[in-house]
């Protein structure tokens, strides 16, 4: 039997450090990385819609791209805030395909927001600092079966990082 195909979520408010590791995952460990952002920027460039209607047009997108990356790699990475109301129906849907892995990404909200300021924001959806704030405030409180927890409020060190998502892909190949 052929093993499962492996999609790691990278769950946590913007600015938290999910594209810093999702890049990492991919350099470090051969994990390619699907920054999900721009394919959300290309939704909305391109659409009329808004909203609730627009994410989840969003994430049908996203859905597509992961397929396609899956089609020639045996496992991904993606990153997402987990604050959009399509996000749960989404996160169904990759679990009905692949396996997924969930990892939270944690850093204090203010440093976020810092960290949101300081960035190219050319490769960013364009929100206000509200905006980021009611984005980061909900996705705070996401709640899931986390396989993994990083606490990136310093940021931590790439070594401490790629062992820790080396550890978690190898305790989960064992448990097949």
């Amino acid at each position: 039997m052929a093993a499962a195909k492996r999609v790691v979520v990278l769950v946590g408010p913007k600015g938290s450090g999910k594209t810093f590791i999702g890049t990492l995952a991919g350099k470090e460990l051969g994990l390619p990385f699907l920054r999900v952002e721009p394919i959300f920027l290309e939704n909305i460039r391109g659409s009329r819609l808004t909203g609730d209607a627009l994410d989840a047009e969003g994430y049908a997108k996203v859905g597509v791209a992961v397929d396609a990356a899956l089609c020639t790699e045996s496992g991904l990475v993606i990153e997402s805030t987990g604050a959009a109301t399509a996000f749960p129906g989404f996160l169904e849907t990759l679990r009905s395909k692949y396996e997924v892995l969930l990892v939270a990404i944690r850093a204090p909200l203010a440093v976020c927001l810092a960290r949101v300021r300081g960035r190219d924001q050319s490769a960013h959806i364009p929100v206000s600092d509200d905006r980021v704030g009611e984005i980061n405030d909900r996705a705070a409180r996401v709640e899931l079966p986390w396989d993994l927890e990083i606490d990136n409020s310093q940021p931590a060190p790439a070594e401490v990082i790629v062992a820790r998502l080396r550890e978690l892909l190898a305790r989960r190949s064992t448990r097949r």
